[in-house]
């Protein structure tokens, strides 16, 4: 046997050993002293009962081989389930699946592990659109317990858990949706996974992990074709070189984000105002207000419109005074709307920035006299250095003179 060949012969060895080592995942939170008890705080009455037992008999029934499973319920179990059931509101989609998942406790021998994950997939939809994300994540992670080789359930555990900002919890379960991707050549799961782990190392300030997952997940999509979650990845590149000051390769990313999604796709907005927001910040404001002015009738939310116009009014400061001080009084009312709080800080900060590049000095004034933002920018170093700067700016051209 050549060397050349015994190496590809080892490295294939290698290769197949660690496909298997799949790591395994946090079921719990460390103050989660019963176990799905969230469940219990987030409904009351008979349908959080009916709902912590179908959680649990789930559960029980996914840790016992397939072999052993006959006759692990009483017999009289059943039937104290669905008379729990009765008391479930007339809630008619989830009493529907509650009873499904009584299959388990009838004929735990005979239930089908796919069924029994899709249907507490369903029940884990059904929470998340009731904001009971406890429950949307004990549902999820039962049932990918239910089928433990199932890429994509994996996978919903930790997007669930990253969206109830259980990091730690998300974090374990992406890594093994990866692992059991890779494994069972599920490469869809195997992507989504990476650029949710990608997301989620951004939140945790790891740029260099975040850029690896990034990266695989694009690798991956370019490979098997899954255009729109490539995209996904390209623009999670792209808010990454953002932060890190590379705005040159954010803009670029930004850019094939934008291609891969196509026309018309939901998500084309967001990644155009991403787009907008670091050509303001890279000066280039002819390029910026235009796109801006087309995003701002779709801009709903009071906080989301509020940083539009804020950003609006940065790059109109040099060329428009008269569309500098609409859009910046506008979005000054908005931030003491409803709702008008959610992005505050940023909001606050790119007001300063265009009032003082407008050398509008009592304005810069205005937004550093804000106490309850500055608690939020003072959690940010860079962000409190600037905003300091500016007010010493605003004093030093107010006592100055200086002017337009």
């Amino acid at each position: 046997m050549t060397g050349a060949r015994r190496a590809r012969r080892g490295a294939q060895r290698r290769q197949d050993s660690r496909r298997w080592c799949v790591p395994p995942a946090i079921l719990r939170e460390p103050d989660e002293t019963l176990e799905g008890w969230h469940i219990l705080l987030e409904h009351e009455g008979e349908l959080a009962g009916s709902l912590w037992f179908a959680f649990r008999d789930v559960t029980l029934w996914a840790a016992v081989p397939d072999d052993r499973r006959d006759g692990l319920f009483a017999p009289s179990a059943l039937g104290r389930r669905l008379e729990r059931m009765g008391g479930c509101g007339g809630d008619a989609e989830i009493a529907a699946h509650l009873s499904a998942l009584a299959r388990v406790v009838d004929e735990p021998a005979s239930a089908n592990p796919d069924a029994v994950s899709a249907t507490c997939a369903a029940v884990s939809r059904w929470a998340a659109a009731r904001g009971a994300m406890g429950t949307a994540v004990a549902f999820a992670q039962a049932g990918a317990l239910a089928v433990p080789g199932n890429a994509a359930a994996a996978s919903a555990v930790g997007r669930l858990s990253a969206r109830w900002g259980r990091l730690p919890r998300a974090e374990t379960w992406l890594r093994r949706a990866t692992g059991l991707g890779r494994r069972s050549h599920d490469w869809y799961a195997y992507a989504e996974s990476y650029v949710e782990l990608g997301t989620l190392y951004r939140r945790k300030r790891l740029p260099e992990r975040s850029r690896r997952c990034f990266v695989l997940a694009a690798r991956a999509c370019r490979r098997h074709g899954y255009l729109q979650l490539r995209a996904a990845a390209l623009h999670g590149l792209s808010l990454l070189y953002a932060d890190t000051g590379e705005m040159e390769d954010a803009e670029r990313h930004a850019r094939m984000a934008i291609r891969a999604y196509g026309r018309g796709h939901p998500r084309v907005p967001e990644v155009l105002h991403d787009l907008a927001e670091l050509l303001v910040a890279r000066e280039n404001h002819r390029g910026a207000l235009p796109i801006l002015q087309r995003l701002l009738p779709g801009r709903h939310v009071p906080g989301d419109r509020s940083f539009t116009l804020a950003l609006i009014a940065h790059a109109a400061a040099a060329r428009d005074r008269r569309l500098y001080e609409d859009a910046w009084s506008a979005a000054w009312a908005l931030l003491d709307q409803p709702g008008g709080g959610g992005q505050a800080s940023r909001t606050l900060l790119e007001l300063a920035r265009a009032a003082a590049r407008a050398r509008d000095w009592l304005r810069v004034s205005l937004t550093s006299g804000r106490q309850a933002e500055q608690a939020a920018i003072a959690r940010e170093p860079g962000a409190a250095r600037e905003m300091a700067h500016l007010a010493a700016l605003a004093w030093r051209g107010a006592s100055e003179g200086w002017g337009l």
